[in-house]
């Protein structure tokens, strides 16, 4: 199954090193797309680490439980020594989030001139987020059009906020030093792809980061960011956004046209609002 798994990036079997942990990381986030489209077919299986690996290689991506789950499991049969972390995404800055709602990784003893420490943050569950593994050290570190910011977690336990450039999806993550076990986030798996509360239930969305930027899917809305600003296209027709689902995020299989009509209503509802809040007082 791992060479499977190395098929699917297109990267051969090498010794460890932060060469090829970027290597690796770059092709994961490029290939494998972040996507809640199993959750909203009905079927959200669990955060078992074969089944995680099993679903990246057929295809069907996955979000943060199991891409990193999956991607750790690569790593580490690779000969990386990784650890997962408990992480908290939220919406604003000013947040502190008790609801466990992410896993991070860390891969260690990977010394090289811009990480002295050898300590990287490999993150492939952050949708619009890391292209590259983040050097786990306080400051700024841009990658292509964005930068992130990290530093102390403002969360009473040790740990680091990961900052997201303001164009990104969600403000900050933050990660617990204490390393978990992936039995720790069954829990959160369960209500996240379950619970008609969670947003990953609610419409559909694919997000694709790339060496140039990022390809993010919602319901029936393209959105693509670069260096040359944000470009955004209203999927009219099922035939375009079953194109786009298969050429930019690599999403196929008659069974996602059961979406369908979820994206398209939940988009008119969306363009209801903003035509509403759009139109001037009488």
């Amino acid at each position: 199954m791992i060479e499977a798994y190395l098929g699917l990036l297109g990267v051969p079997r090498r010794a460890p090193s932060a060469a090829y942990l970027r290597e690796l990381h770059r092709a994961q986030v490029t290939r494998v797309p972040y996507t809640n489209a199993e959750i909203m077919l009905g079927r959200p299986g669990t955060v078992a680490p074969g089944e995680s690996v099993r679903r990246v290689v057929s295809g069907r991506g996955g979000y943060c439980f199991q891409l990193n789950g999956a991607f750790s499991e690569l790593l580490r049969a690779l000969g990386f020594t990784v650890t997962l972390h408990r992480a908290y995404v939220v919406s604003a800055p000013e947040v502190v989030d008790t609801d466990l709602n992410h896993l991070a990784l860390l891969v260690h003893d990977l010394p090289d001139p811009a990480n002295p420490g050898g300590r990287w943050l490999a993150d492939a569950g952050l949708g619009d987020a890391l292209y590259d593994p983040l050097p786990l050290v306080d400051g700024e570190h841009p990658q292509g059009p964005f930068a992130y910011t990290l530093a102390a977690s403002p969360r009473p336990e040790a740990g680091w906020r990961l900052r997201h450039d303001p164009v990104g999806s969600f403000a900050a993550c933050d990660i617990a030093a204490a390393p978990a076990v992936l039995d720790d986030f069954a829990g959160a798996h369960v209500h996240l792809s379950t619970s008609a509360e969670s947003p990953f239930t609610r419409f559909l969305t694919a997000q694709r980061r790339t060496a140039a930027g990022v390809d993010i899917l919602r319901g029936c809305t393209l959105l693509g960011i670069d260096a040359a600003g944000r470009r955004e296209e209203h999927l009219a027709t099922r035939e375009r956004w079953r194109e786009a689902l298969a050429e930019l995020f690599g999403l196929t299989g008659d069974d996602l046209d059961e979406l369908w009509p979820g994206a398209l209503a939940a988009h008119e509802e969306w363009a209801a609002r903003r035509s509403a809040v759009a139109e001037p007082a009488a």
